[in-house]
């Protein structure tokens, strides 16, 4: 009988700890990327806090021009003693959201490229090139667009000319309470510009079908408004101002993700 002993196997071993290895080496990536992205917010912040009195008077800009329009008061007022400083703050910090967004969207890129396929780089660098000009019009869509309907309607609310023995009402803004509305509803339209790059990278995974989003068009138009309800001011004209877009993007990506499956059976024949 041969007792001889057989040396143990390894291969299972090694090819455990070069996944292990794999996948130390992706998370230190990872880190080092969102190091990067953390470094150039900090730095965009130190950049633009001398600036943020430019920053001030560009995002007051549609509330002067809308009370010119409908005469009141003409003034924005701070009522904390620390309330000036903290709103230069939080503009820096603001600006420097924005300036990031991009870099961020350039990191992610970098950390999955080299895990994609040439035909999927081909798809996805489109996508990461437009989730940030997305972004971008969002924001000018509510500077532009949005805000002069919505503070129009919302400052039709003043009596000016009150009589005798009535004191008029006026509104006198206060500076903390203006910009957390404004930078709040810029930061929603341009996360919410992003439904059409969501929708295309799940139906290019193959997760969703243009079919699916055609036959879920009807619960998606509610939703969409639903959203425009909760994100905008509480007037009408803003919440179609907000929906109208999006069911624009909504359908576009139905389109694209369409186009795309035309496409792929072309190929396949």
């Amino acid at each position: 009988m041969n007792n001889e002993v057989l040396p143990p196997d390894l291969s299972e071993e090694n090819n455990s700890s070069e996944k292990v290895m794999t996948w130390v080496g992706h998370l230190t990536e990872l880190r080092e990327r969102l190091l990067r992205v953390c470094l150039f917010f900090v730095l965009a912040f130190i950049i633009l806090y001398p600036c943020s009195d430019k920053i001030l008077n560009l995002l007051m800009y549609p509330l002067a021009r809308t009370m010119q329009s409908t005469g009141g008061s003409q003034r924005v007022i701070f009522t904390g003693l620390a309330e000036g400083f903290l709103t230069h703050l939080k503009l820096a910090g603001f600006g420097a959201v924005l300036l990031t967004f991009p870099y961020l969207a350039y990191q992610v890129w970098r950390f999955i490229s080299p895990g994609l396929y040439e035909s999927e780089r081909k798809f996805v660098r489109p996508v990461f090139i437009a989730s940030p000009v997305l972004f971008i019009l969002g924001g000018v869509f509510v500077f532009f667009v949005l805000t002069p309907v919505a503070f129009k309607f919302l400052l039709s609310f003043q009596q000016l000319n009150a009589g005798a023995d009535v004191l008029p009402v006026v509104l006198e803004a206060r500076l903390s309470e203006y910009l957390s509305f404004l930078t709040s509803l810029i930061l929603a339209f341009g996360f919410s510009f992003q439904l059409p790059v969501v929708l295309v990278v799940l139906g290019r995974l193959g997760i969703i079908t243009a079919q699916d989003l055609k036959g879920f068009r009807r619960y998606a138009i509610v939703f969409i408004f639903i959203a425009g309800a909760v994100l905008t001011p509480p007037d009408v004209v803003s919440q179609f101002a907000l929906a109208l877009p999006l069911l624009f993007l909504y359908e576009s990506a139905v389109w694209y993700i369409q186009s795309l499956e035309k496409k792929t059976d072309q190929g396949y024949k």
